[in-house]
């Protein structure tokens, strides 16, 4: 049924309302069957009065129903618009359109169904009555002595309530349904426009008129029984007998439709509730297991409407909420993920140049930000230099050697000189800021200081194409970033510093074992040794360096007939390398020796000058030892006081 209803929908459109409302009247003629029994029962009208009827009432049903149909067709204007469009393809958000035909459906049931009783009844019941009452027929009989007025108005006013009363519910109740999938078509997208537009009849007041409505059928069928057995007791000449059975048998008959009209009325009003709220169960158990893109239906346009609407609202917030937090804690990640970049980055860089290339472009490549660069403080103390910055904007600064006084009016300038960071989120509004022209889209931004211990190195100056781009948690995000970025320059420097000490000190070493060596050379002329003869024809030569602290001093000259193994070439590199420190030991001692020889020598001399008592004696002292001593075949001391010259 559910499919057969939205394959009409999808077919008609707007034609779909006529189709509900034709539909529903047709089968809401089920529930006058009880008034139109009880009017065949009760009414013995003459052979004229039938002839009338006959021609009169079915022209009466045939206006009534084409005039309600005319009714809905006025009535229902924006639902069948809205409808259309959705049938074409081209139903588009329009608040006051979704708001006028959302109100117009959920108070279709409740217009038309008022229209339809005043109408049917005023239309059906009253014009019968009325002719029935104008022919002035009477009911006397031998055995009374009073006549009575005909009852016929009167049953045909009672059956006529009770049929049009039956008929108008049962068609309500259907039309309750059949507009169901119309309703989930045109439900307003905001929740506000639902609340506002729903105008259906509370479900307290729904029942109260089908139960009244069932007590008024029930009373309109039952009551003309009595009276009616009655008159033909009085006035009749049938037996007490045939007229207790046909009371009987109008009693039950009438009865069981009364019963049976009820159980359907109940039986469409049990499942306007149950379905929406079975429907609901589902819908509770799916988001109870995690998934609230589910939305209650609003199949109704009652308490269950509103409750279904407040419902989707609240899942729909939570949704969002959700969302929300999903973003904030994927923002949180991207932030974390880049602070750990840098800080790798950081920790495996020493290159101060390589380190800052790669922090501003991970900086904008984690963050989509327009521009970034890094300003460090010049000697003089006075200009902080741009070192790199981003993009062509960043090339171009970078080749005009781009400043930024300290003094000056510039964001980064000023955080470098309060020491604390510099925020305009949005640029228009800041005054100390410096405008550059080839950053002309730039609507926020930040400049962080770079700060190592005491000392502040230069800035961090990030730029947004967004106004108000840096909340709270980017905020402390980027200045973690810029302290990782201050201690890996600082480290670097410090790096740098340890390199050129270590480089001079190698220098000096180096310095000092050629002129330690080249003096072991000239002193010893040669230092070589060697075994062996060497082989004539091809042979196999092996040359191996001997070498201290990156210095070669000597070389390994091995000769064979055959190649050399892998193995063989270790072991030589491994004896080589021992033999070096070997030797520089040696040297090392040999070096000691000739100091302590020396200074031994340097002892005796000085006591012996010391020893002597006159100038001839120190003179020749000095002179005969240290000719001695050098073992040196000629030896001259001179004194010169005033430009003479005395010889010993």
């Amino acid at each position: 049924m559910k499919r057969f209803l939205e394959t009409a929908l999808k077919r008609l459109g707007g034609g779909y309302i006529i189709l509900v409302i034709v539909a529903s009247q047709m089968t809401g003629m089920i529930g006058a069957i009880p008034g139109l029994v009880s009017m065949n029962l009760n009414i013995e009208p003459d052979a004229d009065l039938v002839r009338l009827f006959s021609r009169l009432v079915p022209a009466l049903v045939i206006f009534s129903q084409v005039l309600l149909v005319v009714i809905g067709w006025q009535i229902t204007s924006a639902t069948r618009k809205r409808l259309s469009e959705w049938k074409q393809g081209v139903l588009r958000p329009d608040a006051q359109s979704e708001f006028a035909a959302w109100k117009e459906l959920t108070n279709f049931t409740t217009v038309y169904g008022a229209i339809s009783f005043a109408g049917n009844f005023a239309i059906l019941v009253l014009p019968p009555a009325l002719i029935a009452s104008s022919k002035g027929n009477v009911i006397s009989s031998v055995f009374q002595p009073n006549s009575i007025d005909s009852p016929i108005p009167i049953y045909i006013l009672l059956g006529g309530l009770a049929s049009v009363l039956g008929a108008t519910i049962f068609s309500l109740l259907l039309i309750e349904r059949l507009t169901l999938p119309a309703r989930l078509i045109l439900l307003p997208a905001s929740f506000e426009t639902q609340l506002e537009g729903r105008t259906g009849v509370l479900i307290g007041f729904k029942f109260q008129i089908l139960i009244l409505g069932l007590i008024v059928i029930g009373l309109a069928l039952i009551a003309p029984i009595g009276f009616q057995q009655t008159i033909r007791i009085l006035y009749t000449e049938i037996a007490s007998s045939q007229i207790f059975r046909d009371l009987q048998v109008q009693s039950i008959l009438l009865s069981a439709l009364t019963i049976t009209l009820g159980v359907g009325f109940a039986y469409l009003a049990t499942r306007s509730i149950s379905d929406p709220v079975n429907e609901w169960l589902q819908t509770f158990q799916k988001i109870e297991q995690g998934d609230l893109k589910q939305r209650l239906p609003v199949t109704a346009t009652d308490e269950l409407a509103t409750v279904a609407i407040n419902f989707n609202r609240m899942v729909t917030r939570l949704e969002n909420l959700q969302a929300t937090l999903e973003q904030q804690v994927k923002e949180r990640t991207r932030q974390l993920t880049a602070t750990i970049e840098v800080g790798r980055v950081a920790s495996s860089i020493l290159d101060p140049d390589r380190l800052l290339e790669k922090v501003v472009n991970l900086i904008t490549e984690q963050f989509d930000y327009y521009y970034a660069a890094i300003y460090l403080i010049d000697s003089s103390g006075k200009w902080a230099e741009l070192k790199e910055a981003t993009g062509q904007a960043g090339n171009i600064l970078k080749q005009n050697r781009h400043r930024l006084e300290i003094a000056g009016r510039s964001m980064v300038g000023t955080c470098i000189r309060e020491r604390s960071p510099r925020i305009a989120q949005n640029t228009a509004e800041e005054k100390l800021r410096f405008e550059n022209p080839l950053l002309p889209y730039t609507r926020s931004e930040i400049a962080l200081p770079l700060i190592a211990g005491d000392r502040v190195l230069g800035a961090l100056d990030v730029q947004s194409t967004k106004a108000s781009d840096f909340n709270v948690d980017l905020i402390e995000t980027m200045q973690n970033m810029a302290n990782q970025v201050s201690i890996a320059l600082e480290n670097a420097r410090l790096f740098q510093e340890a390199q050129q000490s270590i480089n001079e000190l190698r220098s000096i070493q180096k310095q000092y074992l050629l002129e330690g060596w080249s003096g072991l050379r000239s002193f010893n002329e040669t230092l070589e040794y060697g075994i062996g003869e060497p082989i004539e024809g091809a042979s196999q030569v092996m040359e191996t360096p001997i070498q201290l602290r990156d210095q070669t001093i000597g070389k390994v000259i091995l000769e064979a007939r055959e190649e050399w193994t892998p193995e063989q070439q270790s072991l030589v590199d491994a004896v080589a390398a021992q033999a070096a420190i070997a030797l520089e030991n040696a040297r090392l001692v040999s070096e000691s020796r000739q100091v302590a020889t020396r200074e031994r020598a340097l002892a005796e001399i000085n006591s012996k000058i010391w020893a002597a008592a006159s100038i001839d004696s120190i003179l020749q002292t000095v002179i005969k030892e240290l000719g001695r001593r050098l073992d040196a075949s000629n030896a001259t001391i001179e004194l010169n006081l005033d430009d003479e010259h005395d010889s010993a």
